[in-house]
């Protein structure tokens, strides 16, 4: 099995990676570190890290060759992992409301958090997701208040039998609520 678990920063990513890797085996890859011990960061700007793609797409190419249960983590995903091969990409999604406060507890500046927020709220990781992997292999999961035991015991279950499509609309939340100034500037 090659799971692909992506979403943007404070969804629960690499926690529901770890606990279903620990339950099955699988050996965990997470994208982030292979490009920091690989020099596959370049310089740093003020949005963050530069990332060699190119770099970092053949070194993620060997070693997803390497076995053939593997867990492959991060927001990345969608623009440096092909494909072929992969059988399920588990995009991870939390409520608008919910990543703004754990971002905060992060202590993420002010610019990242609603960089990151207005992401989630549009569902760029889910659209990428699509975009590059196709439909048929995109399970997307709400964590708003889960647990990361409960989320992966949800992508567990989406392995052995692909889920109904739900489709999460965190922009019409939004909207509903009234907030659209609270995440966007316009």
């Amino acid at each position: 099995m090659k799971l692909v678990v992506t979403g943007g920063p404070g969804v629960g990513k690499h926690t529901s990676a770890r606990i279903i890797a620990d339950k099955t085996g699988a050996q965990t890859i997470d994208i982030n570190k292979v490009a920091m011990d690989n020099n596959a960061i370049g310089k740093k700007t003020e949005r963050g890290f530069e990332v060699d793609v190119k770099r970092l797409e053949r070194l993620l190419a060997k070693l997803t060759k390497t076995r053939k249960d593997q867990i492959i983590v991060g927001h990345l995903a969608p623009y440096i992992i092909k494909p072929a091969g992969i059988r399920m990409v588990a995009v991870l999604r939390r409520s608008p409301y919910e990543l703004e406060k754990t971002l905060e507890k992060r202590r993420y500046a002010i610019s990242k958090i609603k960089e990151n927020v207005a992401g989630e709220i549009l569902g760029v990781s889910f659209y990428d997701s699509l975009k590059t992997f196709g439909s048929r292999k995109v399970v997307e999961f709400d964590t708003t208040d889960k647990t990361p035991e409960k989320t992966a015991g949800e992508i567990l279950r989406a392995l052995k039998k692909k889920p109904k499509k739900k489709g999460l609309d965190w922009l019409a939340t939004v909207s509903e609520r009234g907030d659209m100034n609270k995440f966007f500037d316009y």
